[in-house]
């Protein structure tokens, strides 16, 4: 009887078990269904309740490949669902405490798959360098058994952690891993996200002929239709490609396919993305009202300061850029977030954002004189820019190093920058004279006959638009050599009639100086004449002794240059020869009376002591006399010439 109820017990627990073990199963399957319901919705807390409720449970015994797809495929979207609501700083405390705990079956039979999410959790969160270690932990492990759709989940979360790190060459690596699983796949939707990623890696390392190739991929194969989100962050990346060519046409095509597709996706991260990247270009443009905009609108769509995001850094920075653009003048409150916003970007790994942050505070600083701390923004990302090959970035940053350090004064360094912009510019050049984009133009002939008459018409327009752009070119040059040409011509001419008319001035002035010469002469001549009548006269009344007609005939001819009159017209011939001399004898001696000034003028034409006195009307030792005082005022030695003094001034 005891056994009977033994064996009763037995089946009963054996059924029982049953039914429990097909509700668990049940449950997690519901769980699952409910909680991507949601995510299709965009009701990401309530997806994230349902999916964190499935992770958390077990498989029933012998149920553990039906359940392991559930789990593994709820812990990964559980992970994506933080980072599109906006809490990436509660996405990673939750994955790496759940990874630390061990305590879920999932975590403890598939540590691959939580090691991913954790390090994935911790990139948004900003902590790559966190994620990177954790990454190259995971890739410790074999792979054993792992599904190719798993696998295609690795190498895409590693790379874009690799890249953010600055290890390009890994990140590329496990995108190229990655697109040739996702080929082998039935769901390519992800494809748009693969390609997306290597545009931007390819060009990083300065592969761009790949990053073109990556671009006009995803284009052929329609993956960005099905998939808005991925399509957008290609066209971010694609933004970046045409930047770096300098093709500004491109650039402003791109982001607003960028845009559109941001648009038809409705996620804001990719809003996210639009926005950060057109407000870099309307603050390089000082469009700071167009920027004010899209900060804003950026705004809206911040996550909260709670959860740490990229966007918030480059927000913080793009507004600190906009406040030291917009400052009124003689207003510096804007120095400490500027000091700050360099301290934060130098302190941590560069990516090719960084770098734009790096541009526009540097432009910004230097446009209000902050030559030193604009060295410091440039000098953050030199390094970067210089390393990735990024050659549009350098001959802009190093031109603008070299011009600081010349206003600096350190010319070593001024000359240094301005050789490696010079050099940078130069290949920038040639590589777009030579036809970079008919260069790197992709060549279709692997894939598959129904895409040839596309891919035809996409290089026939491509010729098209080389062709047109050499011949403007072309046209342009022909126009800029007949323009310099004329130019050279009319400035031939201009300098022919500047010399001819410099020589009619010349014989002007020599004219006019020898007839003031000649008039000044006659003067001198007239004087004589006068002084030798004089002679003969006073030496007849001497002899005739006679001192009222000797007092009249020395009324009658005394010289009388001294009357103002004369005096006037004498000062006015001798300004016309010589214009600055009074004004340089004044500056000499402010204290020189008007009968010294005419002592100097006479010494200037070269008269001697007889003849001045006569001029003057005066004995030769009042000459003398005044001479001496003259000398005097002027504190000429009695070793140095006055003459010399007064035919220098």
């Amino acid at each position: 009887m005891r056994y009977v109820l033994l064996l009763f017990l037995w089946i009963s627990a054996g059924s029982l078990y049953g039914m429990t073990g097909a509700e668990e199963l049940g449950e997690m399957r519901s769980l699952f269904e409910r909680a991507k319901e949601a995510q299709g919705k965009k009701d990401y807390p309530a997806a994230i309740d349902a999916y964190g409720r499935l992770v958390a449970l077990a498989p029933p015994a012998g149920q553990d490949s039906a359940a392991y797809e559930w789990l593994a495929d709820g812990l990964l979207q559980l992970m994506y669902c933080y980072v599109f609501d906006g809490r990436r700083e509660d996405g990673a405390i939750y994955f790496t405490r759940m990874y630390e705990a061990n305590d879920c079956w999932i975590v403890r039979h598939s540590p691959r798959d939580i090691e991913i999410c954790t390090a994935y959790a911790l990139y948004e969160a900003a902590q790559p360098d966190r994620a990177a270690a954790l990454i190259d932990h995971t890739w410790t492990r074999p792979n054993g058994d792992r599904s190719p759709e798993r696998l295609y989940v690795d190498y895409g979360i590693s790379s874009v952690i690799y890249n953010q790190i600055g290890e390009v060459r890994k990140a590329i690596d496990c995108n190229e891993h990655s697109l040739a699983l996702l080929k082998g796949l039935p769901d390519k939707s992800k494809m748009a996200f693969v390609l997306g990623n290597l545009i931007y890696q390819y060009q990083q390392v300065g592969e761009f002929e790949r990053a073109l190739a990556a671009y006009d991929s995803l284009i052929v194969s329609g993956q960005g239709e099905v998939n808005p989100y991925g399509l957008c962050a290609a066209e971010v990346n694609a933004v970046h490609l045409f930047d770096e060519w300098g093709m500004e046409d491109e650039v402003f095509n791109h982001l607003e396919k960028a845009r559109e597709a941001a648009t038809r996706s409705a996620i804001p991260d990719a809003f996210l993305r639009v926005d950060n990247l057109a407000t870099y270009y309307a603050l390089l443009r000082k469009d700071y009202a167009a920027a004010g905009r899209l900060l804003d609108s950026v705004a809206t769509r911040l996550p909260d300061r709670s959860q740490v995001s990229f966007y918030h850094r480059f927000y913080d920075h793009y507004r600190t850029v906009l406040a030291i653009g917009t400052a009124p003048e003689g207003d510096r409150r804007y120095l400490a977030a500027a000091r700050q916003a360099i301290d934060t970007l130098a302190a941590r790994p560069l990516d090719n954002l960084s770098v734009l942050a790096c541009r526009l505070l540097g432009n910004a600083l230097a446009d209000r004189g902050e030559d030193a701390l604009a060295i410091r923004a440039y000098q953050t990302c030199a390094d970067y820019i210089g390393r990735h090959g990024l050659l549009n970035q350098q001959r802009e940053i190093y031109y603008a190093l070299a011009t600081l350090y010349t206003r600096v004064g350190r010319q070593a360094e001024a000359g240094r920058f301005y050789q490696l912009a010079k050099r940078a510019n130069d290949r920038f050049t040639e590589r777009r004279n030579a036809g970079l984009v008919s260069q790197f133009s992709v060549k279709y002939q692997t894939l598959e006959k129904e895409r040839q008459n596309l891919l035809l018409e996409k290089e026939l327009l491509l010729k098209q638009r080389t062709i047109r752009y050499s011949v403007l070119i072309i046209l342009a040059l022909v126009l800029l050599g007949g323009l310099f040409v004329v130019w050279l011509l009319m400035r031939h001419r201009v300098l022919l009639l500047q010399h001819e008319l410099d020589q009619l001035r010349q014989r002007e002035d020599s004219r006019r100086l020898e007839e003031k010469e000649q008039q000044l002469q006659a003067v001198s001549d007239s004087r004589s004449r006068l002084d030798q009548a004089y002679q003969e006269l006073r030496m007849e009344l001497v002899h005739k002794d006679v001192d009222a007609a000797r007092q009249e005939a020395i009324n009658r001819f005394s010289p009388r240059l001294l009357t103002q009159e004369e005096e006037r017209k004498f000062r006015q011939q001798f300004g016309q020869l010589h214009p600055a001399f009074l004004v340089r004898l004044r500056e000499a001696c402010p204290g020189v009376t008007n009968s010294e000034e005419l002592h100097a003028m006479l010494i200037r034409l070269r008269l001697n002591v007889d003849e001045i006195a006569f001029t003057l009307g005066i004995n030769r030792s009042s000459v003398h006399t005044a001479r001496s005082r003259l000398r005097k005022k002027l504190g000429i030695p009695k070793t140095s010439s006055l003459e010399d003094f007064l035919m220098k001034l």
